[in-house]
């Protein structure tokens, strides 16, 4: 009896210790569960485009201008203003006078092209005619000594422009002798095309010689905002173009005026060049 009561406290003791042991085990097992940390799945996160800065505006297109100043040769106040523009210029200077050499040797320092401004007749009664101007009639002889006179005061040019000239540049014997003259000593001739009966062209086409047309006259006023309107029209007609050619004067509200506008059109695509590099 007393045997089978140790047995059954033993079975007993079984129990309650094999029930201890299987509880502790599963608390382990869900603190193990609790303490599992949940995966957080990271963030995809769309890099967002780079945003496209404008570049700099280059123009869609570069046009040429070439800009010729007449009248040069009676001073020389005016070129500090007009070199300082710093753009290549082309002086267009009258022949014989105090300061023709002096002008034509400073424009060539500073990047500038000289040619001569050849005293030809008008048509105009209201206006003072410049020594020795050429007129028809004219014998071929006297052209030609004038012309040699003139080239010769304005050292280093490279063409030559009529000065006036609206009734000379109508008439075809004249300008021939003066062009093929000229083509011979290796000028290139610009018409200001004071007269729109110019022969000048077609004898340019005859002889052979190296030629350009003006285009637009810039400083008819002397005010510095007409001009600068002008000079708005001749960046026009350059890029409907690709090229134009304008005259004005050496004056100094023209001074004035191309030193504002044109480093403008310079960043707008204009190319400013002498007029050697124009003619045809």
């Amino acid at each position: 009896m007393k045997a089978k009561n140790v047995l059954i406290a033993v079975s007993v003791l079984v129990l309650v210790l094999t029930a201890f042991f299987l509880g502790q085990r599963t608390q382990v097992e869900v603190k193990k569960k609790t303490q599992v940390k949940k995966v957080v799945q990271p963030r995809i996160v769309k890099k967002k485009k780079a945003a496209v800065l404008p570049s700099a505006v280059i123009p869609s297109r570069v046009a040429k201008v070439a800009i010729v100043i007449d009248d040069f040769g009676y001073s020389k106040n005016n070129l500090p203003a007009f070199f300082d523009i710093k753009e290549p210029l082309t002086f267009s200077i009258l022949p014989n006078l105090r300061y023709s050499r002096d002008i034509a040797k400073s424009a060539k320092e500073h990047g500038c092209e000289a040619i001569l401004h050849l005293p030809m007749a008008s048509h105009r009664k209201d206006v003072v005619e410049e020594i020795d101007t050429l007129k028809p009639g004219d014998s071929q002889k006297e052209i030609i000594a004038r012309l040699s006179k003139d080239i010769e005061s304005v050292p280093g040019l490279d063409g030559v422009s009529n000065h006036m000239g609206s009734l000379a540049t109508e008439d075809k014997t004249l300008m021939t002798t003066v062009l093929a003259y000229l083509k011979k000593h290796n000028l290139y001739f610009f018409d200001s095309v004071t007269s729109d009966k110019s022969v000048c062209a077609d004898v340019a086409g005859s002889t052979g010689i190296k030629f350009a047309k003006r285009d637009i006259f810039l400083d008819n006023s002397n005010d510095v905002d007409r001009i600068a309107g002008e000079l708005a029209e001749l960046k026009k007609l350059a890029f409907k173009r690709g090229r134009a050619i304008a005259i004005c004067h050496d004056r100094k509200n023209t001074a004035i005026a191309l030193a504002k506008v044109m480093p403008q059109m310079a960043e707008e695509g204009i190319e400013f060049v002498c007029l050697s590099d124009m003619v045809r």
